[in-house]
């Protein structure tokens, strides 16, 4: 099993800074190895086809209309599915998280206790947006969280660059779209084809509510 995490927007509370007010995590999950490596194929073959190089990154955030709706498209008849946390970051306080580091656990532990019981001897893929150190600190922390004697739901935590795994732009593209439909101000028209996605939907949680 093949589990592969991103997040849309930041963990900051500096809202006069311009700090987002909903942020949104994801679990993009193949069960089997032959999906995955089958799904990473046709994104490969669809940058060929709008004439990218290679080394192009799918990114929801700086792509056109155009390829999310060509993105988007190609990935529905992959079998893979997802769950979603979206926090509501107005309706906090900000004392909670006291660094990015522990904002991030504390995310994460949300989101993998309502997918625990899809979880089976799972490798876990996340951005490598975090230092040697902390992907350690949080291994341990989501097998303490997460495993129990009996079930070994995670089997490693490992971090790649999101520009050298397609399969974690793909969960960018998923935690992105999530993160525009609970922000109900942004959406635009294009929701009537990313919608199509939510059929790989297991379950989103939205906290606070």
């Amino acid at each position: 099993m093949l589990v592969f995490i991103d997040e849309s927007w930041d963990s900051w509370f500096k809202f006069w800074k311009w700090s987002s007010e909903i942020f949104t995590i994801v679990l993009v999950v193949f069960n089997e190895k032959d999906e995955a490596k089958a799904c990473d194929t046709r994104i490969e073959l669809l940058k060929r086809e709008i004439f990218w190089s290679k080394k192009e990154e799918f990114h929801f955030k700086r792509n056109s209309d155009k390829v999310r709706k060509l993105f988007f498209e190609a990935m529905i008849p992959y079998n893979f599915f997802y769950y979603g946390f979206v926090l509501n970051k107005k309706n906090l306080y900000w004392e909670w998280f006291r660094s990015k580091e522990s904002f991030y656990k504390i995310i994460s532990w949300y989101i993998f206790e309502n997918a625990k019981e899809k979880l089976d001897n799972a490798k876990i893929i996340i951005d490598k947006n975090w230092n040697n150190e902390f992907r350690n600190s949080l291994a341990k922390y989501l097998k303490i969280k997460i495993n129990d004697s009996s079930i070994k739901r995670i089997k490693e935590v490992k971090m790649q660059e999101s520009h050298k795994n397609n399969l974690l732009q793909l969960a960018d593209y998923v935690a992105s779209w999530l993160n525009r439909f609970y922000n109900t101000w942004k959406i635009r028209s294009e929701y009537e084809y990313i919608k199509k996605i939510s059929s790989k939907e297991i379950y989103v949680q939205v906290w606070p509510k």
